[in-house]
C-alpha cells in the first residue's frame, strides 16, 4: 500500500496525460514503476561501463613504467 502524497498525485496526473489508456491510478503507478525500473537498469549499465573504462585508462597509464625485464632484475637483487 502506498499513500498518495501531493507529489505522487502530481506525477500520476502527469502520467495520465502520457498514458491515457491506463484506466486507474494503480495502473499508472505500475507503469511509472516499470519505466523507472528501465531507467535505473540503463543508468546502472552506463555506470558499470564508465567504471570499466576508467579502470582500463588506469591500466594503460601504468604501461611502460617498469622495464620489460623488471621482474628478472628484481629477482636478481635477492640471493638464491
Amino acid at each position: 500500500m502506498i499513500t498518495e502524497s501531493d507529489e505522487l498525485s502530481e506525477r500520476l496526473d502527469q502520467a495520465a496525460l502520457i498514458w491515457p489508456e491506463c484506466k486507474s491510478r494503480t495502473e499508472l503507478l505500475r507503469r511509472i514503476l516499470d519505466e523507472g525500473s528501465k531507467a535505473i537498469e540503463l543508468k546502472a549499465a552506463q555506470i558499470s561501463t564508465e567504471r570499466v573504462d576508467a579502470l582500463n585508462r588506469l591500466i594503460s597509464a601504468g604501461t611502460g613504467i617498469w622495464p620489460a625485464d623488471f621482474d628478472k632484475q628484481r629477482k636478481a637483487e635477492w640471493p638464491d
